[in-house]
């Protein structure tokens, strides 16, 4: 691979993506973005970047697990079996998960 085609893999994928996501979220919403008043997009662009903070922080953490885990395979000090339900369940598409429910009793 060259710089050439890692970077228009990037791009083309980001930009495809970009585009798919901008036209669901318009009609999802039912608004024409481009419309809106730059207070608007201020706010909603550091509500974002909070956003990333958090995903990043997670992300990361979620790094360090896999290294450990890799480290303890390699030592093994966890079977194969357990080892891959820990990955799978740490590289996962999943969302998070809802808070629990608590009663008052």
């Amino acid at each position: 691979m060259t710089p050439e085609q890692d970077a228009f893999d990037i791009w083309s994928k980001a930009g495809s993506a970009g585009m798919e996501k901008y036209i669901k979220g318009s009609k999802e919403h039912g608004t024409q973005f481009w419309t809106a008043g730059a207070g608007w997009y201020a706010q909603n662009l550091r509500d974002e970047q909070l956003d990333l903070i958090s995903y990043l922080h997670h992300l990361h953490q979620r790094i360090k697990l896999c290294q450990i885990l890799a480290k303890m395979m390699a030592e093994e000090e966890v079977s194969l079996r357990d080892a891959s339900i820990l990955l799978s369940n740490l590289v996962s598409d999943n969302p998070p998960q809802p808070l629990p429910h608590q009663s008052n009793d």
